[in-house]
């Protein structure tokens, strides 16, 4: 394959999560050693807020990729990191309203600093910014969708532009998308454009499969009868949080953030992995009455903490 790192960027809810996880995990599977990088993950190779000052910000944010460089290079493993280059990163200098050419100068001297490890960029795209946007606070409900708005209408570049509520939000994310499609273009490193706004995941999968010349190796499945014995509404002992396992399209989905349906991927029997997050789910009976209790583990984000999680089947 070549590559040491992979970046997967994109739209805020494109998938880069979802990608990301499924990139490393056919790595593996494919005998490659490798692993992922949530933008969620603390503490964060690589992202840092802005606090000082955007040209202290872009100093330390070479320094700190100049270093993991050196890390990923030194290492046997692959590296597959979402939401830290585009997004999170060049995205600062936009919202902090850094002009044009220096940002542009910015993201080469970012693209030079990455070119050691035979960088891949994996940049998902869905057309029109608003339906993509429209399509992703229906899948995560309306906490999030005000998350955004707050957010994006929170930062410089909005304040300066009297860009405000779902109007604002939507003027923001089209000049980041405006920014990412000028910086895709002017990339020399391996890449690949994906467009997935028909949601055909499998086809998308594919495509980045052939770009990293690595074949796709089938996921395990849940059979009928194992999935429906681990269907049903848990409820964690601690919080009273409840989770609801379905069963759909052939596989186990549960909510672990907010009212987002994340698909199950088997690893072993009643051993799960959630697709998009760190967190590992298992199911086993308890106690003399057999009833199936759920465990969480694996490791936490900054914004999703439920390792730990021990919830009971309440119904079925």
């Amino acid at each position: 394959m070549g590559s040491k790192l992979i970046v997967v960027e994109g739209l805020t809810g494109s998938g880069k999560s979802i990608t990301a996880h499924f990139i490393a995990r056919q790595l593996q599977y494919n005998g490659i050693p490798a692993s992922w990088v949530h933008e969620g993950d603390e503490p964060h190779p690589i992202l840092i807020d802005v606090k000082s000052g955007i040209d202290a910000y872009m100093a330390e944010a070479q320094a700190r990729w100049a270093a993991y460089v050196d890390r990923v290079g030194s290492s046997d493993e692959v590296k597959v990191v979402e939401g830290c280059y585009f997004n999170n990163g060049i995205e600062s200098l936009l919202a902090h309203n850094v002009d044009r050419p220096r940002t542009l100068e910015y993201a080469d001297e970012l693209q030079a600093l990455i070119e050691p490890l035979n960088p891949t960029l994996v940049y998902l795209v869905q057309g029109d910014v608003a339906s993509a946007l429209e399509r992703s606070f229906k899948d995560r409900g309306t906490g999030f969708r005000g998350y955004v708005i707050q957010f994006a209408t929170g930062l410089p570049l909005a304040k300066r532009r009297g860009w405000q509520g779902y109007e604002g939000m939507v003027m923001y994310w089209r000049e980041f998308v405006t920014l990412t499609d000028e910086l895709f273009d002017r990339h020399r490193i391996r890449k690949i454009k994906v467009d997935n706004s028909a949601g055909n995941w499998d086809d998308c999968n594919q495509q980045v499969l052939d770009c990293l010349a690595i074949p796709l190796i089938p996921e395990l499945r849940v059979s009928p009868s194992d999935a429906a014995r681990l269907v049903g509404l848990y409820k964690d002992r601690r919080t009273g949080r409840e989770f609801a396992v379905q069963h759909e399209d052939g596989g186990l989905t549960i909510n672990v953030f907010l009212g987002v349906r994340t698909k199950l991927v088997p690893r072993a029997d009643k051993a799960f992995l959630t697709e998009g997050w760190h967190f590992d789910i298992s199911f086993e009976p308890d106690g003399p009455s057999g009833t199936m209790v759920m465990r969480i583990g694996g490791r936490d984000v900054d914004y999703v903490r439920l390792v730990g999680t021990v919830a009971d089947r309440a119904s079925l």
